[in-house]
């Protein structure tokens, strides 16, 4: 999905749940959609503290979350946010435990087929799923 279809994507969003498109809440969302990885709240702040405050960050990445635009990725008790799947599509994460990178990959269509065996094994109907992997990435090895 192209940033032009996400913004659009965004704008309405924010319209369906009764909420404006200013342009913090934009700003805030582009610099989501700029990261390749989750990024903590702190790292949020950090990358838009010349156009925002910290308490504006805060507010909005509230709403972002009331409305379903982000997504806490969690690594113990601590997170960090990323844009929901609506925005990514659906991935999943490798963290690392020793220096906490947060890495993304892609499902493949052999581990949603094998889901869908345990779903039916079971007698299940999954309606959504996360996969978090958690151990060293390549540079704490």
């Amino acid at each position: 999905m192209n940033e032009t279809k996400q913004l659009q994507q965004f704008k309405e969003l924010l319209k369906r749940n009764k909420y404006k498109n200013t342009p913090e809440r934009r700003l805030l969302f582009e610099t989501m959609l700029r990261q390749s990885s989750p990024c903590s709240i702190q790292e949020l702040i950090d990358l838009v503290k010349n156009s925002m405050n910290e308490t504006t960050v805060y507010r909005n990445l509230e709403t972002f979350e009331e409305i379903g635009a982000v997504t806490r990725v969690y690594s113990g008790w601590r997170y960090k946010l990323e844009l929901s799947d609506m925005f990514r599509g659906h991935h999943h994460h490798m963290t690392c435990r020793n220096c906490g990178d947060v890495i993304s990959f892609d499902e493949q269509p052999s581990l949603l087929a094998e889901l869908h065996k345990i779903e039916q094994k079971h007698g299940f109907t999954m309606q959504s799923h996360s996969l978090e992997l958690e151990g060293l990435c390549s540079n704490c090895c």
